[in-house]
């Protein structure tokens, strides 16, 4: 039977149940709506806290392209020790680099045709500029765990988000097991929202987030 849960308000988060790692059961499907914003894609949704599982990288590949004086995807989300591409399809050069707590780096200028690479090994938010084009921002988030989405532009997600993971080289995630998780949003415009779910032992939970803007929570905190 599917579940719907609803959230407006800020839920306290819950302490965790877990089941043995070798139990996996469901998911978490929802729809975030968003006010004060255009669309509600790029919203990250996920579990603070989650079953440990191995990764694989060995096949990953991960894009921030530059193109049309734009950084796309605006919000990429990759797992922690990911290496990400950055390659220049646009007609100028360009110089990409983040301040950020989590990852500071400089990639210097480089024109048309050119790739750079980066790794990403601390969870947390980086934040990417263009040194040469300043209205040029995008958002790398290094996710401790492969238990999370980022919405369409329709603000639809589900956890785990196999099918992204897979288009990226990723493959073999498995549902989550049965359980009490605590549920949290990231998007540079919009208040953290938070909820606890209950993920049943056949099937999945459907979950409903309403943001407004504001300034988000850091990721795990």
């Amino acid at each position: 039977m599917r579940k719907i849960l609803t959230i407006t308000f800020l839920v306290a988060p819950a302490l965790l149940l877990y089941l043995p790692a070798e139990v996996f059961a469901g998911s978490i499907t929802g729809t975030v709506n968003v006010r004060g914003l255009r669309s509600p894609a790029d919203v990250l949704v996920y579990i603070s806290k989650a079953p440990a599982v191995p990764v694989d990288l060995s096949g990953a590949k991960f894009i921030m392209d530059q193109r049309d004086l734009a950084f796309i995807p605006h919000v990429l989300a990759v797992p922690v020790g990911t290496t990400v591409q950055f390659p220049n399809n646009d007609k100028v050069a360009h110089n990409v680099f983040s301040l950020s707590r989590t990852k500071t780096f400089n990639l210097g200028s480089y024109g048309p045709g050119g790739s750079k690479t980066m790794l990403f090994d601390k969870p947390g938010v980086v934040e990417l500029r263009c040194d040469v084009h300043a209205e040029m921002s995008a958002y790398i988030l290094d996710m401790e765990n492969p238990y999370w989405a980022v919405t369409d532009d329709k603000g639809h997600f589900k956890i785990p988000d196999q099918e992204y993971l897979a288009q990226h080289g990723i493959k073999g995630i498995k549902d989550l097991p049965p359980g009490r998780y605590v549920v949290k949003t990231w998007n540079e415009k919009l208040k953290t929202q938070e909820a606890t779910v209950e993920v049943p032992k056949d099937g999945e939970v459907t979950l409903q987030l309403d943001l407004t803007r504001g300034a988000p929570s850091a990721l795990y905190k």
